[in-house]
């Protein structure tokens, strides 16, 4: 087993939804599932806009939390 297949794959799409997808295009950022303590440093640290290189909404975040169920 490859250590990313223990991780989801978080992208953003153009209207910046965020979305767990090993194939979506573009830039990701790579995340423990099912934990909400990552979820949280993620977030806390900018890592996603960092990661995505794009600027991520609360709202996209939030939304994100409840997919995960974190």
């Amino acid at each position: 087993m490859r250590p990313q297949d223990e991780l989801v794959r978080v992208a953003r799409t153009a209207q910046g939804e965020l979305v767990l997808s090993r194939r979506q295009p573009g830039r990701g950022a790579w995340l423990c599932p099912g934990s909400p303590v990552c979820l949280a440093a993620a977030e806390r640290r900018g890592g996603f806009a960092r990661a995505l290189r794009a600027s991520v909404s609360a709202e996209a975040v939030a939304t994100l939390r409840e997919r995960l169920g974190a």
